[in-house]
């Protein structure tokens, strides 16, 4: 039953709690590029110790969401989702406790990361056993408009509590968000009808052997343009703000305002992406088009436009090029999500989706250590930026070329289904479309 008794449709209920989640997520994470600068001067951190901050925190994240994604079909989602905001707004409010250093720091960003490294995989896997497979594009891109929205709302907050108050109350007000968010979903979140338990009686569920599964061009392709799109998302949340305060001269108040923009822009680019593909899908379109050529040109339109970054001049242009370069590749995340939901079974979608997430993650891991180190490597500020964002750029580029050769849910789906002795169910018994 889709609607509950008062006439709401529960499963858009459930999609905007999941965006709430997802918001809340991506605030924490920003918070510490928000807060940077005043961190970094408060506990007298170089570039590259900064850099390893957040990427231990996606280190945490990688390993987290990989493992996690195996287990997840094993619990309820409502409560393991819960579990991990009340996890994770903990770790903020240690942080906001006065007098705790760089090793609370450090420990309670690897904390943060296991905590969030499952959430966008599990709330995907949660979210699409509330619609069928030709539906699940639009949720999905709904889920992943959550992370600009939370930075977009949060950051001029958070720089405003940053720039009056204390670096300190910018973790605090993330972490009381986050338990106000457990409160809601405790009353309204949980699984749909098409989770997996749900399948029809007398049915054997499609299973793809793992080996068979993992090696499919579409996975591993998704799992190479994810980890360059993590690269972006992270050096973004973790060195914008820095690098228009120090390359660019800016105030924090207009670095955190160019952050909100870039990321509000990124809602309506995700949402018209994720509904174009989906258009596209349910018109009958390849899903190697309607995914993986969109996947590409995202990929490619958001190099271009990194590798520009310091490279134009102050002023409108600059402004334009930070809005396509950090919100083109964004809007791959959920197609990523949907492509491997479309080859792969319900019963095994959750560890697929944790470990192409965890894979793609990794880029979160190694992209702010390695910006930082460049910084720090080079004879000044602007000369460490540019060879900083090359290095993005050049990697969002080959994510291009490799998602437009290897990404083809269609054909791998028809390799696997080849595959299946012929006792088991058809996809339609398990995995309604």
């Amino acid at each position: 039953m889709l609607a509950s008794t008062s006439g709401i449709d529960r499963r858009w209920v459930v999609t905007w709690l999941l965006f709430g989640f997802m918001a809340i997520n991506f605030m924490d994470k920003a918070v510490l590029g928000i807060a940077g600068e005043r961190l970094q001067s408060d506990l007298g951190l170089s570039d590259t110790q900064f850099g390893l901050v957040s990427s231990t925190f996606f280190l945490a994240f990688t390993v987290s969401g990989f493992v996690v994604g195996w287990f997840a079909d094993r619990f309820d989602p409502r409560l393991l989702l819960l579990s991990l905001v009340v996890v994770w707004s903990v770790a903020q409010l240690l942080v906001a406790i006065p007098g705790t250093g760089l090793t609370t720091l450090v420990l309670t960003r690897i904390m943060l990361g296991a905590a969030e490294g499952p959430a966008f995989a599990l709330a995907n896997h949660t979210v699409f056993t509330w619609f069928r497979d030709r539906e699940r594009t639009l949720p999905s891109s709904i889920l992943t408009m959550g992370a600009p929205a939370g930075i977009a709302l949060g950051a001029p907050l958070l720089a405003v509590l940053v720039t009056h108050a204390d670096w300190r109350a910018a973790f605090l007000l993330t972490g009381l968000i986050g338990l106000l968010w457990v409160a809601a979903w405790a009353r309204g979140g949980g699984s749909g009808p098409f989770a997996v338990h749900t399948a029809a009686a007398g049915t054997h569920e499609r299973a793809d052997r793992w080996a068979g599964l993992f090696l499919r061009p579409t996975v591993w392709g998704a799992a190479i343009a994810g980890f360059a799109a993590y690269w972006t998302m992270a050096v973004a949340i973790t060195w914008l703000p820095l690098y228009l305060q120090r390359a660019r001269d800016w105030e924090l108040t207009q670095a955190g305002g160019i952050a909100a923009l870039t990321q509000l822009v990124g809602v309506a680019v995700i949402f018209s992406v994720g509904l174009a593909s989906q258009r596209l899908h349910v018109r009958g379109v390849s899903s190697r088009i309607s995914h993986g050529a969109v996947v590409a040109g995202a990929l490619a339109v958001g190099g271009a436009a990194v590798l520009a970054v310091p490279r134009v001049p102050d002023g409108p242009v600059l402004l334009v090029t930070l809005l396509v370069a950090f919100t083109a590749s964004s809007s791959t995340f959920s197609l990523i999500a949907a492509t491997i939901a479309e080859v792969a079974p319900g019963r095994q979608r959750a560890a697929v989706l944790g470990t192409v997430t965890a894979l793609s993650a990794a880029g979160g891991a190694f992209g702010p250590v390695i910006f930082g180190a460049l910084v720090d490597a080079a004879d000044s500020d602007v000369a460490g930026f540019t060879s900083a964002y090359t290095v993005g750029g050049v990697l969002l580029l080959v994510g291009a070329v490799v998602a437009s050769l290897f990404i083809n849910p269609d054909g791998d789906r028809r390799v696997l289904d080849a595959a299946q002795p012929e006792h088991v169910a058809a996809p339609t018994a398990a995995r309604p479309a």
